[in-house]
């Protein structure tokens, strides 16, 4: 049978009363709300994995027409569902027993499966029915319900869990009839399991005592204030500062392409001791000599140069870096030029082509470093 049929014929009722005893479990509280606050529908899904990028979902699941009219022995499992905690006190105002209360684990009550609906055929679920979609509850409990009927609270009976709809164990079905038939008779009742207490209103915690008050301002002692004598004398220039590095060995400089404006050894100096000065570049004295040697060597002639012929004859450091950079300056720049500085006028044609030129032997001069 379809489910469209389903929906369309309404609601299905047992027609013969059967005598099989199938095992129900169902999660705490619900348990609960059956046996002790007259809950008398079932909404029973099935969990689907996750597959292909699609997340596990719940389905409701119809039970076979086979079972209906037959008994349905409820069993309470060690499942303890919060969603229904809050479902039971927004729908009901009801305090579900905490989990280690109530019973888990064992059959409590027996009733027979009456009637099936879904929520497209039967009224009862738009909000009719307090176990269903009542009003104040937060969501509908499922979209096909299991009626129960004949409904028997009876003397938890601890036992292994099942597969849902089996048959009950037969070495159990006696003392399960047996705790029936008290219960009918009255001579066993239902327990009452205690709920939580409220919560305790928290008292607020009391404010810090205020600060003592300060003393008045001419009970306060001051210290006595020292002035400093006055030193308008010049201060003498800062020698060459070395930055160690980690381990205590003088560390190299970063190589930059900065213009020189670098303190240098004087004009007369000996070239001995300009060998043995320290450039901020890092490189050798001897290596940017020789390279200034050369490009004074190349524009003698007093002939513009292109850019990269002066580049070629000014050559590369020790690291394969070009030493134009370092040994060519422009007129712009102020104090006295080191060493191994060759004073350059540049012209250009402004669409990125320039020339060098030996200062002095050219007029015209943008001002620029190559």
């Amino acid at each position: 049978m379809s489910v469209h049929d389903i929906n369309a014929r309404g609601p299905y009722r047992f027609t013969r009363a059967g005598r099989d005893v199938y095992h129900m479990p169902l999660a705490r509280p619900w348990s609960w709300a059956l046996t002790h606050h007259g809950m008398w529908s079932l909404f029973v899904t099935d969990q689907e994995p996750a597959h292909q990028g699609v997340p596990d979902r719940r389905f409701p699941l119809h039970p076979p027409e086979s079972i209906l009219g037959h008994w349905l022995a409820i069993y309470a499992t060690a499942e303890y569902d919060g969603d229904a905690v809050q479902w039971l006190r927004k729908a009901h105002s009801l305090e579900a027993p905490a989990g280690d209360v109530l019973p888990a684990g064992s059959y409590v009550a027996m009733a027979r499966l009456a009637e099936v609906s879904t929520i497209g055929n039967d009224s009862r679920s738009f909000g009719r029915d307090p176990w269903w979609s009542p009003a104040g509850s937060p969501y509908c409990r499922g979209t096909i319900a299991w009626w129960l009927e004949e409904m028997v609270v009876f003397e938890p009976l601890r036992a292994a869990q099942a597969g849902r709809l089996t048959y009950v164990d037969q070495e159990l079905l006696p003392e399960l009839r047996e705790r029936v038939r008290l219960a009918r008779d009255g001579i066993w009742r239902p327990d009452v399991y205690p709920v939580p207490l409220a919560l305790p209103l928290l008292a607020p915690e009391p404010a810090p005592p205020p600060p003592p008050p300060a003393p008045p301002q001419h009970q306060v002692r001051q210290p006595p204030r020292r002035e400093l004598p006055a030193n308008d004398s010049p201060v003498p220039p800062m020698g060459l500062v070395q930055q160690l590095g980690l381990f205590g060995a003088p560390e190299t400089p970063a190589d930059t392409t900065r213009s020189s404006t670098e303190p240098t050894a004087p004009a007369d100096a000996p070239l001995v001791e300009v060998l043995d000065v320290t450039t901020p570049c890092g490189t050798p004295p001897s290596l940017l000599m020789a390279a200034a040697a050369r490009v004074r060597e190349l524009l003698a002639d007093g002939a513009p140069h292109d850019f990269r012929a002066v580049m070629a004859a000014a050559g590369n450091d020790l690291k394969g870096r070009p030493l134009h950079y370092r040994v060519t300056a422009c007129p712009v720049e102020r104090g006295p030029l080191a060493p191994w500085k060759v004073l350059v006028t540049v012209t250009g044609d402004g669409q990125g082509r320039c020339w060098h030129t030996a200062r002095g032997m050219s007029a015209e001069n943008n001002g620029g470093m190559s």
